[in-house]
């Protein structure tokens, strides 16, 4: 079984006030009292579900029982499983929560496609990276500056360490279908793969460069835990 893949779940908002008390009960102890402290359902909802995908992976394709899985973090803040090699990384936007599962250490970001101030650019994205963006033209402004942010999320979460990392201290060019990141702090390049969502960007960054295409699509009826 091929242990690189991307999970993709749609959050229910009707899900009811039963089934939601259930499935926080499969979840870790921590990501409930994080839950309760969120002012929107939709929040919550969230953290419930990246959870969720992946101890239903865990359960379903790695024979797992769910009791036995400890979610731990590392130095860097970067969540694991004790004792299992598996690696993983959560991302949610909008209505989307992913989860990209490998062998290898692997990190995801999806963003929701919308209008943003344009000038946040000038402060997060080095130079080349800023010239590159106000050179598209203006109906692909906005579309290119989520291909750039997606990317550069998923090589921090890549590295492990998240937004510690200044997102200046490298930078991406993107030549067609061909991405490239140079970062001076390291000679190893990783892959780059982005995957088209309706309404969405996705980046995804492995040292597997074959990483498969497809999303696989899990509604939280479909999820097991046993």
């Amino acid at each position: 079984m091929c242990k690189n893949r991307i999970y993709l779940s749609k959050i229910d908002l009707s899900l009811n006030q039963d089934t939601y008390s259930s499935l926080l009960q499969i979840i870790s102890k921590e990501n409930r009292e994080r839950c309760s402290r969120f002012k929107f359902k939709k929040d919550a909802l969230r953290t419930l579900y990246g959870e969720l995908i992946l101890r239903h992976v865990l359960v379903h394709n790695f024979s797992l029982k769910n009791e036995d899985i400890e979610i731990l973090k590392n130095e860097l803040g970067k969540p694991y499983v004790r004792g299992f090699p598996i690696h993983f990384n959560i991302s949610h936007s909008g209505d989307y929560v992913v989860c990209a599962f490998s062998e290898q250490e692997v990190g995801i970001d999806i963003e929701q496609i919308k209008e943003v101030d344009l000038s946040i650019a000038k402060r997060f994205f080095c130079q080349c990276e800023y010239d590159d963006l106000f050179a598209q033209d203006d109906s692909n402004r906005i579309n290119y500056f989520f291909s750039l942010w997606t990317l550069k999320e998923s090589y921090m979460k890549w590295l492990g360490g998240g937004m510690s990392i200044p997102l200046d201290s490298f930078f991406f060019k993107i030549d067609g279908d061909s991405i490239f990141v140079t970062d001076t702090c390291r000679k190893t390049a990783p892959f780059f793969k982005q995957i088209p969502i309706d309404g969405y960007k996705l980046s995804l960054c492995s040292m597997i460069p074959a990483f498969p295409d497809n999303i696989e699509k899990i509604s939280v009826e479909d999820m097991k835990f046993l």
